[in-house]
């Protein structure tokens, strides 16, 4: 009688032992959206101060700084490569209120598809 209780015991835990089988979960790739161009960037800045009616005074692309004007406040955009490999676009404005800088980041974000 022993016998059988030990192989009826010996089975039982043969098959709840065979059920908590652990599957790993699929391996996968976490891929980032690449980093736009310098090059993009700057256009796209450009694009959006003539969208909004800055009127550019100097420019240069090597530095990443324009200068220009609009309805008399003087502004200044900079386009700065970080050390993480992404770009940051920044700007500017003297000589009074104005909505230049919220009309200049819409303008760019739209030129940028965002």
């Amino acid at each position: 009688m022993n016998k059988i209780r030990f192989a009826l015991l010996f089975l039982v835990v043969l098959v709840m032992g065979s059920g908590c089988y652990y599957y790993p979960p699929p391996a996968y790739t976490v891929v980032s959206p690449p980093h736009a161009s310098y090059d993009r960037i700057w256009d796209s800045a450009m694009r959006a101060a003539q969208d909004v009616g800055i009127r550019i005074t100097s420019s240069d692309r090597n530095t990443g700084t324009a200068s220009g004007q609009r309805d008399g406040v003087g502004v200044t955009i900079q386009v700065v490569k970080q050390s993480d490999g992404t770009t940051r676009v920044e700007i500017t404005s003297k000589g009074g209120p104005s909505t230049v800088t919220d009309d200049f980041y819409k303008a760019y974000n739209r030129n940028m598809g965002r």
